[in-house]
């Protein structure tokens, strides 16, 4: 299970503050109030090193309200979200890179639960470690990789799923980290019914197309621009459109982003995309 963040604060280093106290400095004031509900003022008080990835008050504001409340009754829950937010030793910005996965405090059946990270800014230091301002609040919820997560979505990913399996691309699908653009059952439905079939079984082409969908990095909405052209695994780039909080890849409008997975991220889209200058009438 591995969670993905974006670090989003910057400040001045200081010496001779305890994390709890320089999260407290910085505005993290909402962090700081669980830590101590939960039990977890005297452990991040302490030696140390430890580095904490600390959620704005902005971050916990975006929690549902019945989430939040649930983590004030139970507070061991609360304290394992919490220590799903902190890593042991020093971790530096400079330390960091793309894609990195580091164990967190928390354990599950005997074995700490990772954090990736993919990065957008640095940290802050701390007498007894560092501490990275981030934009959300991380669940240690179990996830699967791509193909698993669409299998279990199969009410709207049936069709993607059968065309990964025809095209032999499951074991593949499980590596990366990738991003996939996942069209839904609607969006295949809109290739005439021949002509997708023709293509289900041309694996050639097949492959060509599913894999004009998957783009090598983890690709979360807050790292898309208007304008960009990732290229894909097939070779050719898409197309980035953003326009007033709509997301479209090529001519396909994103209806669902940010779907974690334990190798990347699945954005799902209502249109299939096609490579440039691929026809699929010929099929």
């Amino acid at each position: 299970m591995i969670a993905r963040l974006i670090l989003v604060g910057l400040a001045a280093c200081v010496y001779g503050e305890t994390i709890p106290e320089l999260a407290t400095r910085l505005g993290a004031t909402e962090l700081v109030k669980l830590v101590t509900d939960a039990g977890l003022a005297g452990t991040l008080s302490g030696a140390g090193p430890f580095t904490v990835f600390g959620p704005t008050n902005a971050a916990f504001s975006k929690l549902p309200k019945n989430i939040l409340e649930r983590l004030m009754r139970d507070k061991k829950l609360l304290a394992d979200v919490l220590k799903y937010h902190v890593v042991s030793g020093n971790v530096y910005s400079s330390q960091l890179s793309n894609e990195l996965t580091a164990p967190s405090l928390l354990t599950m059946n005997g074995k700490a639960l990772d954090i990736r990270f993919n990065i957008y800014n640095n940290g802050q230091n701390a007498s007894n470690g560092v501490i990275h301002v981030v934009d959300r609040v991380m669940f240690p919820i179990p996830f699967e990789d791509i193909p698993t997560e669409v299998t279990k979505q199969s009410a709207r990913f049936s069709t993607l799923l059968t065309a990964v399996k025809a095209a032999n691309l499951v074991s593949t699908l499980a590596g990366g980290p990738f991003t996939l653009f996942a069209p839904t059952n609607a969006a295949f439905a809109k290739i005439p019914a021949d002509v997708l079939n023709k293509l289900l079984a041309n694996v050639t082409a097949l492959t060509d197309v599913l894999t004009y969908h998957v783009v090598s990095g983890t690709y979360w909405s807050a790292s898309l621009s208007n304008g960009m052209m990732p290229k894909t695994v097939e070779g050719k780039a898409v197309n980035i459109k953003i326009d007033g909080g709509k997301v479209m890849v090529n001519d396909a409008t994103v209806e669902e982003a940010d779907l974690a997975v334990t190798n990347g991220v699945i954005h799902v889209i209502d249109t299939v995309l096609l490579p440039p200058a691929f026809d699929p009438s010929i099929y």
